[in-house]
């Protein structure tokens, strides 16, 4: 079966990750969508179809609404349920892997598939204390901090929801735990005269072909 995880990360928080092995059809003739949604799809090629179609198919099985709830997008394309202003939502997709959030209060998700280029690119969204963090720990660990520091913040921009933040001098992730197969960090948005804490949590789920997955989840912290 390609659902990997279903679990409650904090109060009222349900995230779920699936593996997308199924065609295009399995979710169209299971997911009735509106006019803009339709057009939107239109454009995609084959492969974002899917990851578009198998995230909001998702979504909407983790709501357990008996019909789907409407999903459009504010103008910083944020998703938020149409009719359901108290119920929060987050989606991400890596590599034929969804990852869907929802919550009774704002989040963020993101998953990432671990890949060979990550260490190539953490200086471009990682501070320098960040990475610092990151010198004592043997490669393999590493590596997998490279991935947790990206969805973090990924995370905590997507909750943020109004674009226009840099990784490195807007985000920051400290307070690491992290054991190789679940953690937890603290994330901070400072711009401008905005300033808000965040708790993350982490997870990390290898497969049978090598392949590993790491995901995070954010919340505001109250």
């Amino acid at each position: 079966m390609p659902l990997l995880l279903n679990i409650h990360p904090f109060e009222g928080a349900t995230f779920s990750l699936w593996k997308v092995t199924e065609p295009l059809s399995f979710f169209e003739d299971d997911l009735p969508l509106s006019d803009s949604e339709a057009a939107e799809l239109a454009v995609l090629s084959e492969h974002r179809r899917g990851e578009w179609l198998s995230s909001r198919w998702l979504l909407h099985h983790t709501t357990g609404a008996p019909r789907r709830i409407p999903l459009v997008k504010d103008a910083f394309s944020k998703p938020f349920f149409l009719n359901e202003p108290d119920l929060f939502c987050s989606l991400s997709h890596s590599r034929h892997f969804t990852g869907t959030l929802t919550a009774r209060r704002n989040c963020g998700c993101d998953i990432q598939v671990l890949v060979d280029k990550m260490p190539r690119i953490a200086p471009r969204f990682m501070s320098a204390d960040e990475l610092v963090f990151t010198e004592p720990w043997q490669s393999d660990r590493r590596n997998e901090l490279y991935h947790l520091y990206w969805t973090a913040k990924e995370s905590l921009y997507k909750q943020y929801g109004l674009k226009a933040l840099d990784f490195t001098d807007h985000i920051s992730v400290s307070d690491i735990n992290w054991n190789g197969f679940e953690g937890s960090a603290t994330g901070n948005i400072r711009k401008g005269s905005f300033a808000a804490e965040y708790r993350l949590v982490f997870g990390k789920i290898e497969m049978d072909s090598d392949q590993s997955l790491v995901w995070a989840v954010s919340y505001e912290a109250v």
